[in-house]
């Protein structure tokens, strides 16, 4: 089969590479759509500490069955469209036992730990394979994985309809976020990105922006709501001066859901934090019940993941789509057919 492998530091060739076999209980699927992630980028300028050359990357997947070992109480079956949920766990740490797979101990990923969906085909287990209803299509059904990044964001930070929210960050991941925060009813909703491209597509999309660099976040919340704070934040930037305005712009009690990966250790206003007895806390990639969530909000046409796609290209140009994501002003998400 074909596939596009990782060989080396900004090296990523597209080339031949033997077809998965399956074992018992493995599941073969043919690949019609993988995007590219920020952690695919990562890889390739050859700052990922645990993948090991040659490897096949990506890891949000869409496909069909072509082939099955399940046992034969599953209800997959060949032909059947799927996402993939590529997230790896041990079973037998503490997090897992607990019922945290997701946050495994030893937590690996398809395209990092074992080969992933920039190819014609790629291994699971029937766990890692959620149907795709015919209301999605196969496009909707390709940014399944980041949808579910932003839905287990929302989930987990206690937001209730109602709630006022403020998202740093308008990359795939943020405005996703903004999205399923205005699907599950948000009161208001606003957008602080510096970059024009991304900032003016939130903005075309009905979402109130700012630009940090020109106007301070707390005073956008003012004049848009008549408000001094907003009930949540979602940093989703990692950049040093959003970890100021997260603080800054949360009110007394609130709740700031960090999600973007800082390169170094910031500064945050702890303080302020205790002072205003903020919560705060984590997210970190998801679990299958956001899959199962993503996967019906797209159902019922709550969230527009198209949006965020600015290139659509063949696998064989996989290397003319991670220089084109060198420049987030203007790529967003780049998906590779198959």
């Amino acid at each position: 089969m074909l596939a596009g492998v990782y060989t080396g530091v900004e090296s990523l060739r597209f080339q031949e590479w033997p077809k998965p076999e399956l074992g018992p209980n493995e599941i073969l699927v043919k690949v019609r759509y993988a995007g590219i992630c920020g952690t695919d980028m990562m890889i390739y300028a050859g700052k990922h500490p645990r993948v090991v050359p040659p490897r096949v990357l990506g890891h949000e997947i869409f496909g069909a069955i072509a082939k099955t070992r399940a046992p034969a109480e599953s209800k997959l079956k060949e032909g059947d469209r799927v996402a993939v949920f590529p997230l790896i766990s041990c079973g037998r740490c503490v997090p897992c036992r607990e019922g945290n797979a997701h946050v495994c101990e030893k937590l690996g990923l398809l395209g990092i730990d074992a080969d992933g969906g920039f190819a014609e085909y790629v291994k699971t287990t029937p766990e890692q394979l959620i149907p795709v209803p015919p209301g999605v299509d196969d496009e909707q059904a390709a940014l399944v994985e980041p949808l579910s990044v932003a839905v287990h964001v929302v989930r987990i930070s206690g937001f209730t309809a109602g709630d006022t929210a403020l998202v740093t960050g308008a990359g795939p991941i943020g405005n996703l976020i903004a999205q399923v925060l205005r699907a599950v009813g948000a009161r208001h909703v606003l957008v602080s990105e510096a970059m024009p491209f991304r900032r003016e597509l939130a903005g075309r999309m009905g979402f109130a922006v700012v630009n940090p660099l020109e106007v301070k976040p707390a005073e956008a919340i003012r004049k848009l709501m008549g408000e001094n704070f907003v009930d949540h934040v979602f940093e989703a930037t990692g950049a040093p001066a959003a970890y100021r305005d997260a603080v800054q712009c949360c009110k007394v009690r609130g709740h700031i859901t960090f999600v973007g990966l800082p390169k170094s250790v910031p500064e945050v206003d702890v303080l302020n934090l205790v002072f205003k007895e903020i919560r705060t806390s984590g997210a970190r990639v998801y679990t299958p019940k956001d899959f199962l969530v993503a996967i019906s909000l797209l159902e019922r046409g709550a969230i527009d993941v198209k949006s965020v796609v600015t290139d659509r290209l063949p696998l064989k140009d996989i290397e003319i789509g991670l220089q084109r994501m060198h420049n987030p002003d203007s790529s967003l998400k780049i998906l590779f057919s198959l």
